[in-house]
């Protein structure tokens, strides 16, 4: 049987070390192993990786390396965490990482190496257009790129507040995500794009407690919306797909991006596995993961918005995306489910925590996406 080489990066317990070994094993993997950001770049580059293993404390570093070259953006990066929580979850996800995965347990890992392609990663089609990426901060410019990069966009990118204003207004572009922080008057500039014949979609990332004035100020204007610059990168995509030829959410309730901690089984079966949130509707949500349920009836256990207490709930997998590589993919790898069942009191405090979020960010969607 072919294997898969994957490379292991990070310190190691000998106990831990056993179970990854065998768990690789078991999933048709072949393991290398690196210790240092140079040993592991230098492994990358003369070896076909189908995927990296990590955990470290400089596993962001080395992602955002690796990610920054253009034949290893679409590679899969899974991290080993000791600890599954809301936190562990935003921050993987905020440097990159593909899922987050239990260190010292076999079966949540054999899942996701079994998960992965079994072809190395191929060169993203740029059929979308050019987006322009305009971030001070590395890490969020090169998550950011690498998301934009896999769905099929060229990219380009500007560091400095006279660039983003510079080049948001080439005629070229058809996505322009930019951070708040390099704009004096976002309105100005897409104003000013405009007139340059620009007719790209804007995406400004700007800090939680500004989303509500910064949206004031963008009233009147089209192609351009918010989004949290805290948030993963993956809901840039998700807006600029919502916002593609000016579609509108045509669902009974909107879908808005939102994190938290998922924990989820096949209907009947004895063990959980964990996956994050990706967007919530008042019916139902989308999980990330690279282990989705097998059966088509799941149960679920989460923490609705703005609501501090734990609910159940049952729900039909409606359909699953595979980790592949394909530029025609809206979401992160993980399954869609429609929540169908659960206590009355539990879907009661779903509709409020949803509806509680819907008040919090206000009904254009200051969170960034159109209205209903």
């Amino acid at each position: 049987m072919q294997t898969r080489p994957i490379l292991l990066f990070g310190q190691f317990r000998r106990d831990d070390l056993a179970i990854i070994n065998d768990a690789a094993q078991q999933s048709a993997c072949t393991l290398a192993r690196a210790e240092s950001i140079e040993e592991a770049l230098a492994w990358l580059d003369t070896h076909e990786a189908h995927g990296l293993l990590c955990h470290s404390e400089d596993s962001e570093q080395l992602a955002v390396q690796t990610r920054a070259r253009a034949a290893l953006s679409r590679l899969p990066v899974l991290t080993l965490s000791d600890s599954l929580t809301d936190l562990d979850f935003a921050s993987a996800f905020s440097w990159g990482a593909d899922d987050l995965v239990p260190i010292g347990a076999a079966r949540p890992l054999i899942a996701r190496l079994r998960a992965l392609p079994k072809d190395p990663p191929t060169a993203p089609n740029e059929k979308r257009g050019t987006a322009l990426v305009a971030e001070v901060d590395r890490t969020r410019r090169t998550t950011v790129a690498r998301v934009l990069r896999n769905a099929g966009f060229a990219l380009r990118f500007a560091v400095s507040a006279e660039d983003a204003q510079r080049f948001s207004g080439d005629p070229a572009l058809s996505l322009v995500v930019v951070n708040r922080d390099l704009l004096s008057d976002p309105s100005a500039t897409v104003q000013a794009a405009r007139t340059q014949g620009s007719k790209a979609n804007f995406v400004i990332c700007s800090p939680p407690r500004d989303l509500r004035s910064e949206r004031d100020a963008l009233a009147g204007l089209t192609g351009v919306t918010l989004t949290d610059s805290f948030a993963s990168p993956e809901n840039v995509l998700f807006i600029a797909n919502e916002l593609s030829g000016g579609r509108v959410n045509n669902r009974a309730s909107a879908r808005i991006p939102y994190g938290m901690r998922v924990a989820f089984r096949s209907a009947g079966r004895d063990s959980d596995e964990h996956g994050f949130s990706y967007n919530i509707s008042e019916k139902g949500l989308y999980v990330r993961t690279l282990a989705p349920p097998e059966d088509d009836e799941a149960w679920l256990e989460l923490c609705p918005p703005r609501i501090e207490r734990f609910v159940r709930l049952v729900g039909r997998v409606a359909w699953r995306r595979p980790f592949n590589y394909n530029e025609n993919a809206t979401v992160p790898p993980g399954f869609g489910v429609e929540i169908v069942d659960g206590s009355a009191k539990d879907r009661a405090l779903w509709v409020e925590g949803y509806r509680r979020l819907m008040e919090a960010v206000g009904e254009f969607g200051s969170s960034g996406w159109p209205r209903a």
